[in-house]
């Protein structure tokens, strides 16, 4: 999180490009990922958005999801919820909706 804070994804080579825009010319589902990540690190919400509206709504998601063993004995019913197999097929599904949106 420190090299994405710390060097902006547009200002830097150091960041990978994205192979499925370089093959098909359409943005996949984490386009502009790293430059809303950059953008979140720095409190610009709005401009976050504006990279990748989908991640910056999800992102509250992926942290819960990522940090899950340290709390899933304090609240063990969101962590049911969050890690059930519905709502990681939703999430999944979700995520080829606004790849496919995205792109319209």
């Amino acid at each position: 999180m420190a090299v994405y804070y710390f060097y902006e994804p547009t200002a830097e080579s150091l960041y990978p490009k994205c192979i499925f825009v370089k093959l098909t010319g359409y943005q996949c589902a984490g386009c502009g990922m790293q430059r809303a990540i950059h953008n979140l690190l720095h409190l610009r919400i709005a401009e976050a958005f504006r990279f990748n509206a989908f991640f910056v709504v999800v992102s509250p998601i992926l942290l819960l999801l990522l940090s899950s063993p340290w709390w899933k004995t304090a609240f063990p019913k969101w962590y049911a919820i969050l890690t059930s197999q519905v709502f990681l097929w939703l999430l999944g599904i979700a995520t080829v909706i606004w790849w496919v949106a995205r792109n319209i």
